[in-house]
């Protein structure tokens, strides 16, 4: 009988110490991942491009994972040529500022983790234009995107005379 109330006593003060460590090994702060990596791709673009055309350039921003609350913008900078921007219903972009990506006509949120939007790039010169898209997000990740077009004006010009 002795035996038995020396095993009650010792697993009693066994359970009586292994609480106290239950307890402070426990972190009842969770670490939540805000900011994820993304990319932005495009389809084939023509590499040509004569004044006053217009070229769609349809985008997909790839996210490796979702947070809720996370923001990506999309501006661009004319880096040679004259040229705009426009959204879907027709809304210019202004060079060198950035636009909320929600707020883009056209986007496709089906899947957040590859959302799909379309603008229109149109040419307004003879030269070649050059274009560097940046992309960032509300936790300033950026990445920057070039897109050339090689102006064939004065072939289409030779052309039609």
């Amino acid at each position: 009988m002795e035996i038995i109330i020396m095993k009650i006593i010792i697993i009693g003060c066994i359970v009586i110490l292994s609480i106290p460590i239950l307890f402070c090994s426990c972190n009842d702060k969770l670490n939540f991942q805000k900011e994820y990596d993304f990319s932005l791709s495009y389809w084939h673009l023509q590499q040509e491009i004569r004044k006053d055309e217009s070229v769609e350039i349809r985008f997909t921003l790839h996210r490796s994972g979702e947070y809720k609350d996370a923001k990506y913008y999309i501006g661009y900078i004319q880096m040679s040529g004259k040229g705009e921007v426009c959204d879907q219903t027709g809304t210019l972009l202004v060079n060198r500022e950035l636009h909320e990506l929600d707020a883009m006509a056209g986007l496709d949120k089906s899947d957040p983790l590859e959302q799909v939007f379309t603008l229109f790039y149109k040419s307004l010169s003879t030269k070649p234009s050059q274009l560097k898209f940046v992309v960032m997000d509300n936790f300033k990740q950026s990445k920057e995107y070039s897109i050339s077009f090689e102006n064939d004006s004065e072939e289409a010009d030779k052309n039609y005379r």
